[in-house]
């Protein structure tokens, strides 16, 4: 979770609607999704660039806005990003590896 963020604020405050868009996901079949995740997702997309002045009711609104498909779109897209199980290693991450 993005501890830094100027809107963690309001986290507590906003669980509620975070716990609320989590089982609406659940009921999709997005089983694994937790209110963290969601919150990450908002923290690193929707509120790239904060607002000195926002309101706690806008911040639920997004919370409430969010589409699964977008959602699922960004875990794709992190998914892709990430460093591959099966790409090789070099020598150097082997040594790490098998150093005691």
């Amino acid at each position: 979770m993005t501890q830094n963020h100027p809107y963690q604020r309001y986290y507590i405050k906003v669980k509620p609607a975070l716990k609320s868009k989590r089982e609406e996901f659940r009921m999709l079949g997005l089983h694994a999704v937790t209110e963290e995740d969601i919150w990450s997702y908002l923290t690193d997309k929707t509120w790239k660039r904060p607002q000195e002045t926002v309101r706690i009711h806008e911040i639920v609104a997004d919370i409430l806005a969010l589409s699964s498909s977008q959602f699922m779109t960004f875990q794709m897209i992190a998914a892709y990003k990430a460093p591959s199980l099966f790409e090789p290693l070099s020598s150097e991450e082997l040594k790490d590896l098998l150093r005691d």
